[in-house]
């Protein structure tokens, strides 16, 4: 399966500034809209700037930072980036105008503010999407995945915050002749290799907690992006593997699916 061209990034940027300066998103994963600061004309258009400037910069690179003003309050600061392995084609949806904003995708991860972020771990909010159902009932068997999930998690860690990984990593391993267990991590390119390996560390550790041995589980903070399943996700997808079926399986996880917001 070949993966869309980067430049599709363009679309999801000029629809966000199209509707700007509110909250928008496109069928996103989830959203945060921070509460604590209304936006201001200046601000606004601080904000407008820098959404174009990511929209110049990010297609070419998959990451961008932008800042763009001055005055407290009023300097605006954006980040925007997506995976190598795909992206998908964004539509809007609005909600009140905000100072501090993120929108997650599968591919992509947009942030704005009048803060300056960019290298700082922010693990604030989180939002966890987890597979309500086992992957096995036995539980001598779901002991063993869990073990075999936290060491390829333990490598994940390693890996994404390596030089030349572009805070990327996508391992698998298999589980039973069956059973394959897929995951990636991806972390924000401002951060520093120790905030990169701190923000998985405490997705990871939400893990056990809120999703034991099931089937599939992902970690979204604005920092860092962590998930597993037991089917391709990732593109290229692997040798052996059918991507109608993974489409399928990704059908019916989705369905089998909840939402927690997490403020560790």
């Amino acid at each position: 399966m070949h993966s869309p061209p980067l430049p599709i990034l363009s679309l999801f940027l000029l629809l966000f500034l199209a509707a700007h300066p509110r909250c928008d998103a496109v069928v996103p994963l989830t959203k945060y809209c921070g509460t604590d600061r209304k936006i201001t004309r200046a601000a606004s258009a601080n904000i407008a700037r820098v959404l174009a400037s990511l929209l110049s910069q990010t297609p070419s690179k998959g990451f961008s930072t932008a800042s763009y003003g001055s005055g407290h309050g009023d300097r605006a600061y954006g980040l925007a980036q997506c995976r190598q392995d795909g992206l998908r084609r964004p539509a809007t949806q609005t909600l009140p105008r905000r100072a501090d904003a993120r929108v997650w995708f599968d591919y992509c991860f947009l942030r704005y503010g009048t803060r300056p972020f960019a290298g700082e771990l922010d693990t604030a909010y989180g939002l966890f999407y987890i597979n309500v159902q086992n992957v096995t009932e036995d539980a001598a068997e779901q002991r063993r995945f869990d073990r075999e999930l936290g060491s390829l998690m333990s490598k994940i860690q390693t890996q994404a915050p390596a030089r030349g990984s572009r805070g990327l990593a996508k391992l698998q391993t298999k589980f039973t002749p069956f059973v394959t267990i897929y995951a990636l991590a991806q972390c924000t390119q401002d951060l520093p290799p120790l905030a990169c390996a701190q923000c998985i560390s405490i997705a990871v550790a939400n893990f056990p907690v809120l999703c034991p041995h099931r089937k599939g589980c992902r970690a979204l903070y604005s920092s860092c992006y962590v998930r597993y399943e037991i089917y391709p996700f990732f593109f290229p997808v692997p040798a052996g593997s059918s991507a109608a079926a993974a489409a399928a399986a990704a059908a019916a996880a989705a369905a089998s699916s909840v939402s927690v917001v997490v403020y560790p």
